[in-house]
């Protein structure tokens, strides 16, 4: 998988803008899937797909300056991509997981997620649900949320941060966009400090 990263980090040099921040977020989403794993049990292969969605999630900007549905430009890059290291099974996981890093859920009416097996389908899930907390936690684009883990219990999902400043943004986005990963989960998201 190092060929298929350098791959994403040629497209997100021609692309990104803001490299620090989607690099950032792909910390994030890495400490998310480990202190996940008792819940979503995917393996390293299923952690280098999401932190590829995780860097390459806003390269869609540069087709929609204003931001308005660069999220599904982000994927349509990577799908078009000539990928030689990223195994093609893998291309539409990675796609669709850093699509759904924003606005609308996973579900049958989108085509290029209709198109995805049974199996591709929980994975983008899974992995767009931490995708999407971790680019909440990033939503000043001031990397102010500097470590997060979460502690899994059959009831919620308890979010720990640690901070190095005020997080307001952040904490409001993510109980904006923990959606999906009530969904998937089947469990509350909530803050450490709520107890």
């Amino acid at each position: 998988m190092e060929k298929a990263l350098a791959e994403a980090e040629s497209l997100l040099s021609r692309y990104e803008e803001e490299p620090e921040h989607v690099r950032h977020v792909a910390l994030l989403s890495g400490q998310l899937f480990e202190s996940l794993r008792h819940w979503h049990g995917r393996d390293a292969e299923a952690r280098c797909y999401l932190h590829l969605a995780a860097l390459l999630h806003d390269i869609g900007w540069s087709q929609s300056p204003t931001g308005r549905g660069h999220h599904k430009w982000s994927a349509k890059l990577i799908e078009q991509h000539p990928w030689k290291h990223l195994p093609p099974e893998a291309v539409p996981v990675v796609a669709q997981t850093a699509r759904y890093h924003r606005k609308a859920l996973p579900c049958d009416e989108h085509g290029s997620f209709r198109r995805l097996s049974a199996k591709q389908q929980r994975m983008v899930c899974e992995l767009g649900a931490i995708l999407r907390v971790a680019d909440a936690l990033d939503r000043s684009h001031a990397q102010v949320v500097r470590e997060v883990a979460a502690r899994v219990s059959t009831e919620r999902i308890e979010l720990l941060i640690a901070a190095s400043g005020a997080w307001f943004n952040e904490r409001v986005m993510v109980s904006r966009k923990c959606d999906l990963l009530e969904v998937a989960s089947g469990r509350k998201v909530v803050f450490g400090e709520e107890g």
